[in-house]
Order: structure tokens, then sequence, then C-alpha cells
């Protein structure tokens, strides 16, 4: 067996998959492409060159190759919640090379992150709002980083109930689709709330795009930074 006949029966072994990986100049695996996508390069621009990353919600490990490309990073370490996106994204990193990555599958509605050690920043995308009670991570996170990049969805006040003091709504999850969460549901907060939650848990928003418009839902990304004393921006 050829070598390229061997890298496409080891990504038909995991099929199917969602994104799209070049290995030596031939695609393969899913469809989606997050080559132009701007959360990586706006991770870089607003926290420097950190040497070592956690990422939250590494999915197949699209967005993990690009954290650690950037000859400055030392480590990654990649949690996925669904063991199935974790395998998929080994298999990327082995054949694409990137050895500066540690990738594990956890649950991260209870993950001890801590157990990984301290990072220079923590990447948190996709992820927040499809946990049950999404500030309890924001608390765990601030045990192991005094940076953090968090892309999320959150809903409008209008739709809003309220749960342990922060209003957002109950989503179903589950289902066809792999990319949905792993439990039964998640509560994604309104805007305010989110920022409640990030204040209560010790961050302070340094940087902020807002994207009210998204496709499917209204998303955020913020670049956060402890402690809380330092210098909080108007959101």
């Amino acid at each position: 067996m050829t070598e390229r006949a061997e890298i496409a029966r080891r990504f038909a072994e995991l099929a199917p998959w969602q994104t799209r990986f070049l290995v030596e100049g031939q695609a393969h695996g899913g469809d989606l492409d997050y080559s132009e996508d701007g959360r990586v390069p706006e991770f870089f621009r607003w926290f420097g060159a950190p040497r070592t990353i956690l990422e939250l919600g590494s999915a197949e490990g699209a967005l993990t190759l690009q954290l650690a490309a950037p000859e400055t990073v030392e480590r990654v370490v990649a949690l996925e919640a669904r063991a199935d996106h974790a395998a998929r994204s080994r298999l990327a990193l082995e054949l694409l090379g990137r050895g500066n990555v540690e990738s594990f599958a956890v649950d991260l509605e209870a993950a001890d992150l801590a157990e990984h050690g301290r990072f220079d920043a923590v990447f948190c995308s996709g992820l927040l709002h499809r946990l049950v009670a999404p500030w309890r991570l924001l608390v765990e996170v601030g045990r192991v980083s005094d940076r953090l990049f968090l892309d999320t969805h959150y809903c409008f006040g209008d739709e809003a109930v309220e749960v342990d003091g922060y209003r957002g709504r109950w989503v179903v999850e589950g289902g066809p689709d792999p990319s949905t969460g792993v439990r039964l549901r998640s509560f994604w907060l309104t805007r305010p709330s989110l920022l409640e939650a990030l204040t209560e848990s010790g961050w302070a928003v340094r940087h902020v795009s807002d994207h009210p418009s998204w496709t499917v839902a209204p998303r955020i990304w913020l670049g956060c930074v402890r402690p809380l004393g330092a210098p909080q921006t108007e959101v």
C-alpha cells in the first residue's frame, strides 16, 4: 500500500469527519475549511506569544494545529469532550507533525484543569455555550491561567430565564449534529450575564469582538485577563 493510500485508509477508519485537512497536498476528512478562520490570529494579536496554551473544546483539531504552529509555542494541551473528535484530532496532529501538542478526551463539565499544569493562556472556542453551568468553567480556568480567549454564543434578554443568579436560555443538545454538546441541554447566557459571570470569576475584559448578527445566534470573542483589578474595557 502506498503512503497516500495508507493515510486515506486511516482517515476512513475514523469517518465521518467534519474538518478538511491537507496532508502532503492531498485533502482528507470533511468539508469544513478553517484556513481563513479568524479566531487564532485574534488570540495571538491580543496575547502576543504565549509559550504554553490550553485549548478547551478542540473538536477535530483544526484550530489546535494553528495554535501549535508558531515556533514560540512550546506546548499545547487540547481537551475535547467527545472521544471520537479527540481521536480524529490526534490523527491529524500526528500526520501533520505537531509534536508539541497533547490531546485528551475529558468531561469538560467536571474537568480538573490543574491536572495539566499552568498555562500562559487559555483558548476556549465554541464550548462555553455547550455547558449546563458555564460559569463554573470560568472559575476553573482561573486556576490555571491569567489570560483567556473566549469565543461563545449568547442569547438576547427577551428569551431569558434565571438559573443560579444568571440569565439565559436552555438549548436542546445532542442528536445527529456532532458539533452539539454532550449533555441533553446547555445554558446560553445573555450578554450581560456572561460579562457578570466573568467578573464574578475574577476576569477583566480587555478585548471585545462582538458579532450580534452571526449565523445561528449572536456570538462574541473576548480577551480576558486576571487579576480582577486589571483595567476593564467598556462592553
